[in-house]
């Protein structure tokens, strides 16, 4: 079903009886009365990213990289031109970051080295611990925070020689929640 038009996505679900959305792994029904179902199919094309795994949304941890199995569509607008091998999806562990990005959200992330002060980012820290985070920076200081948006945890700041164990690996451009 990867980069098909909605034409042929709707052709090969009426092949297999099933409908589109379940076709495309947006619902779990694959038999949905077409009176009811909503519209859920773009009228563009749709790229497949596999979800690589989880990241830690609190400190002291890292990322799984053991795919969860879960095909995320994301509209080819979406990629604003690039690549898609520019992207990468992970699944969220835990609640540093509620209510904004909950646990068992999915962020769709650019792949980049560095990102704004104030950009939401997946970041490795301490050389191995790695969390998903609001980075703050002033250019040409020698500190980054790592900012959570649940008060009941602290803001991180990295400073001197740990900074050489930092670094960002890719700045989150969309949130995914199932509901």
């Amino acid at each position: 079903v990867q980069n098909m038009k909605r034409s042929s996505i709707k052709k090969m679900a009426d092949y297999f009886g099933v409908s589109p959305s379940y076709l495309m792994g947006l619902s779990d029904n694959p038999k949905v009365d077409s009176n009811t179902e909503a519209p859920t199919l773009p009228s563009e094309h749709i790229v497949f990213f596999d979800e690589l795994g989880k990241i830690c949304a609190g400190y002291d941890g890292g990322v799984d990289e053991i795919p969860t199995g879960r095909k995320i569509p994301i509209p080819s607008s979406m990629l604003n031109g690039r690549d898609e091998s520019e992207y990468f999806t992970l699944r969220v562990a835990g609640n540093s970051m509620y209510p904004r990005i909950l646990e068992g959200d999915t962020i769709f992330c650019l792949r980049t080295d560095s990102v704004d002060s104030g950009d939401i980012a997946v970041v490795i820290y301490d050389g191995e611990d790695a969390t998903v985070k609001k980075v703050n920076y002033v250019p040409g200081e020698n500190w980054l925070e790592l900012i959570p948006f649940n008060p009941e945890y602290p803001i991180k700041r990295i400073e001197g020689p740990d900074l050489e164990l930092c670094r960002v690996q890719g700045k989150v451009v969309k949130l995914i929640r199932d509901i």
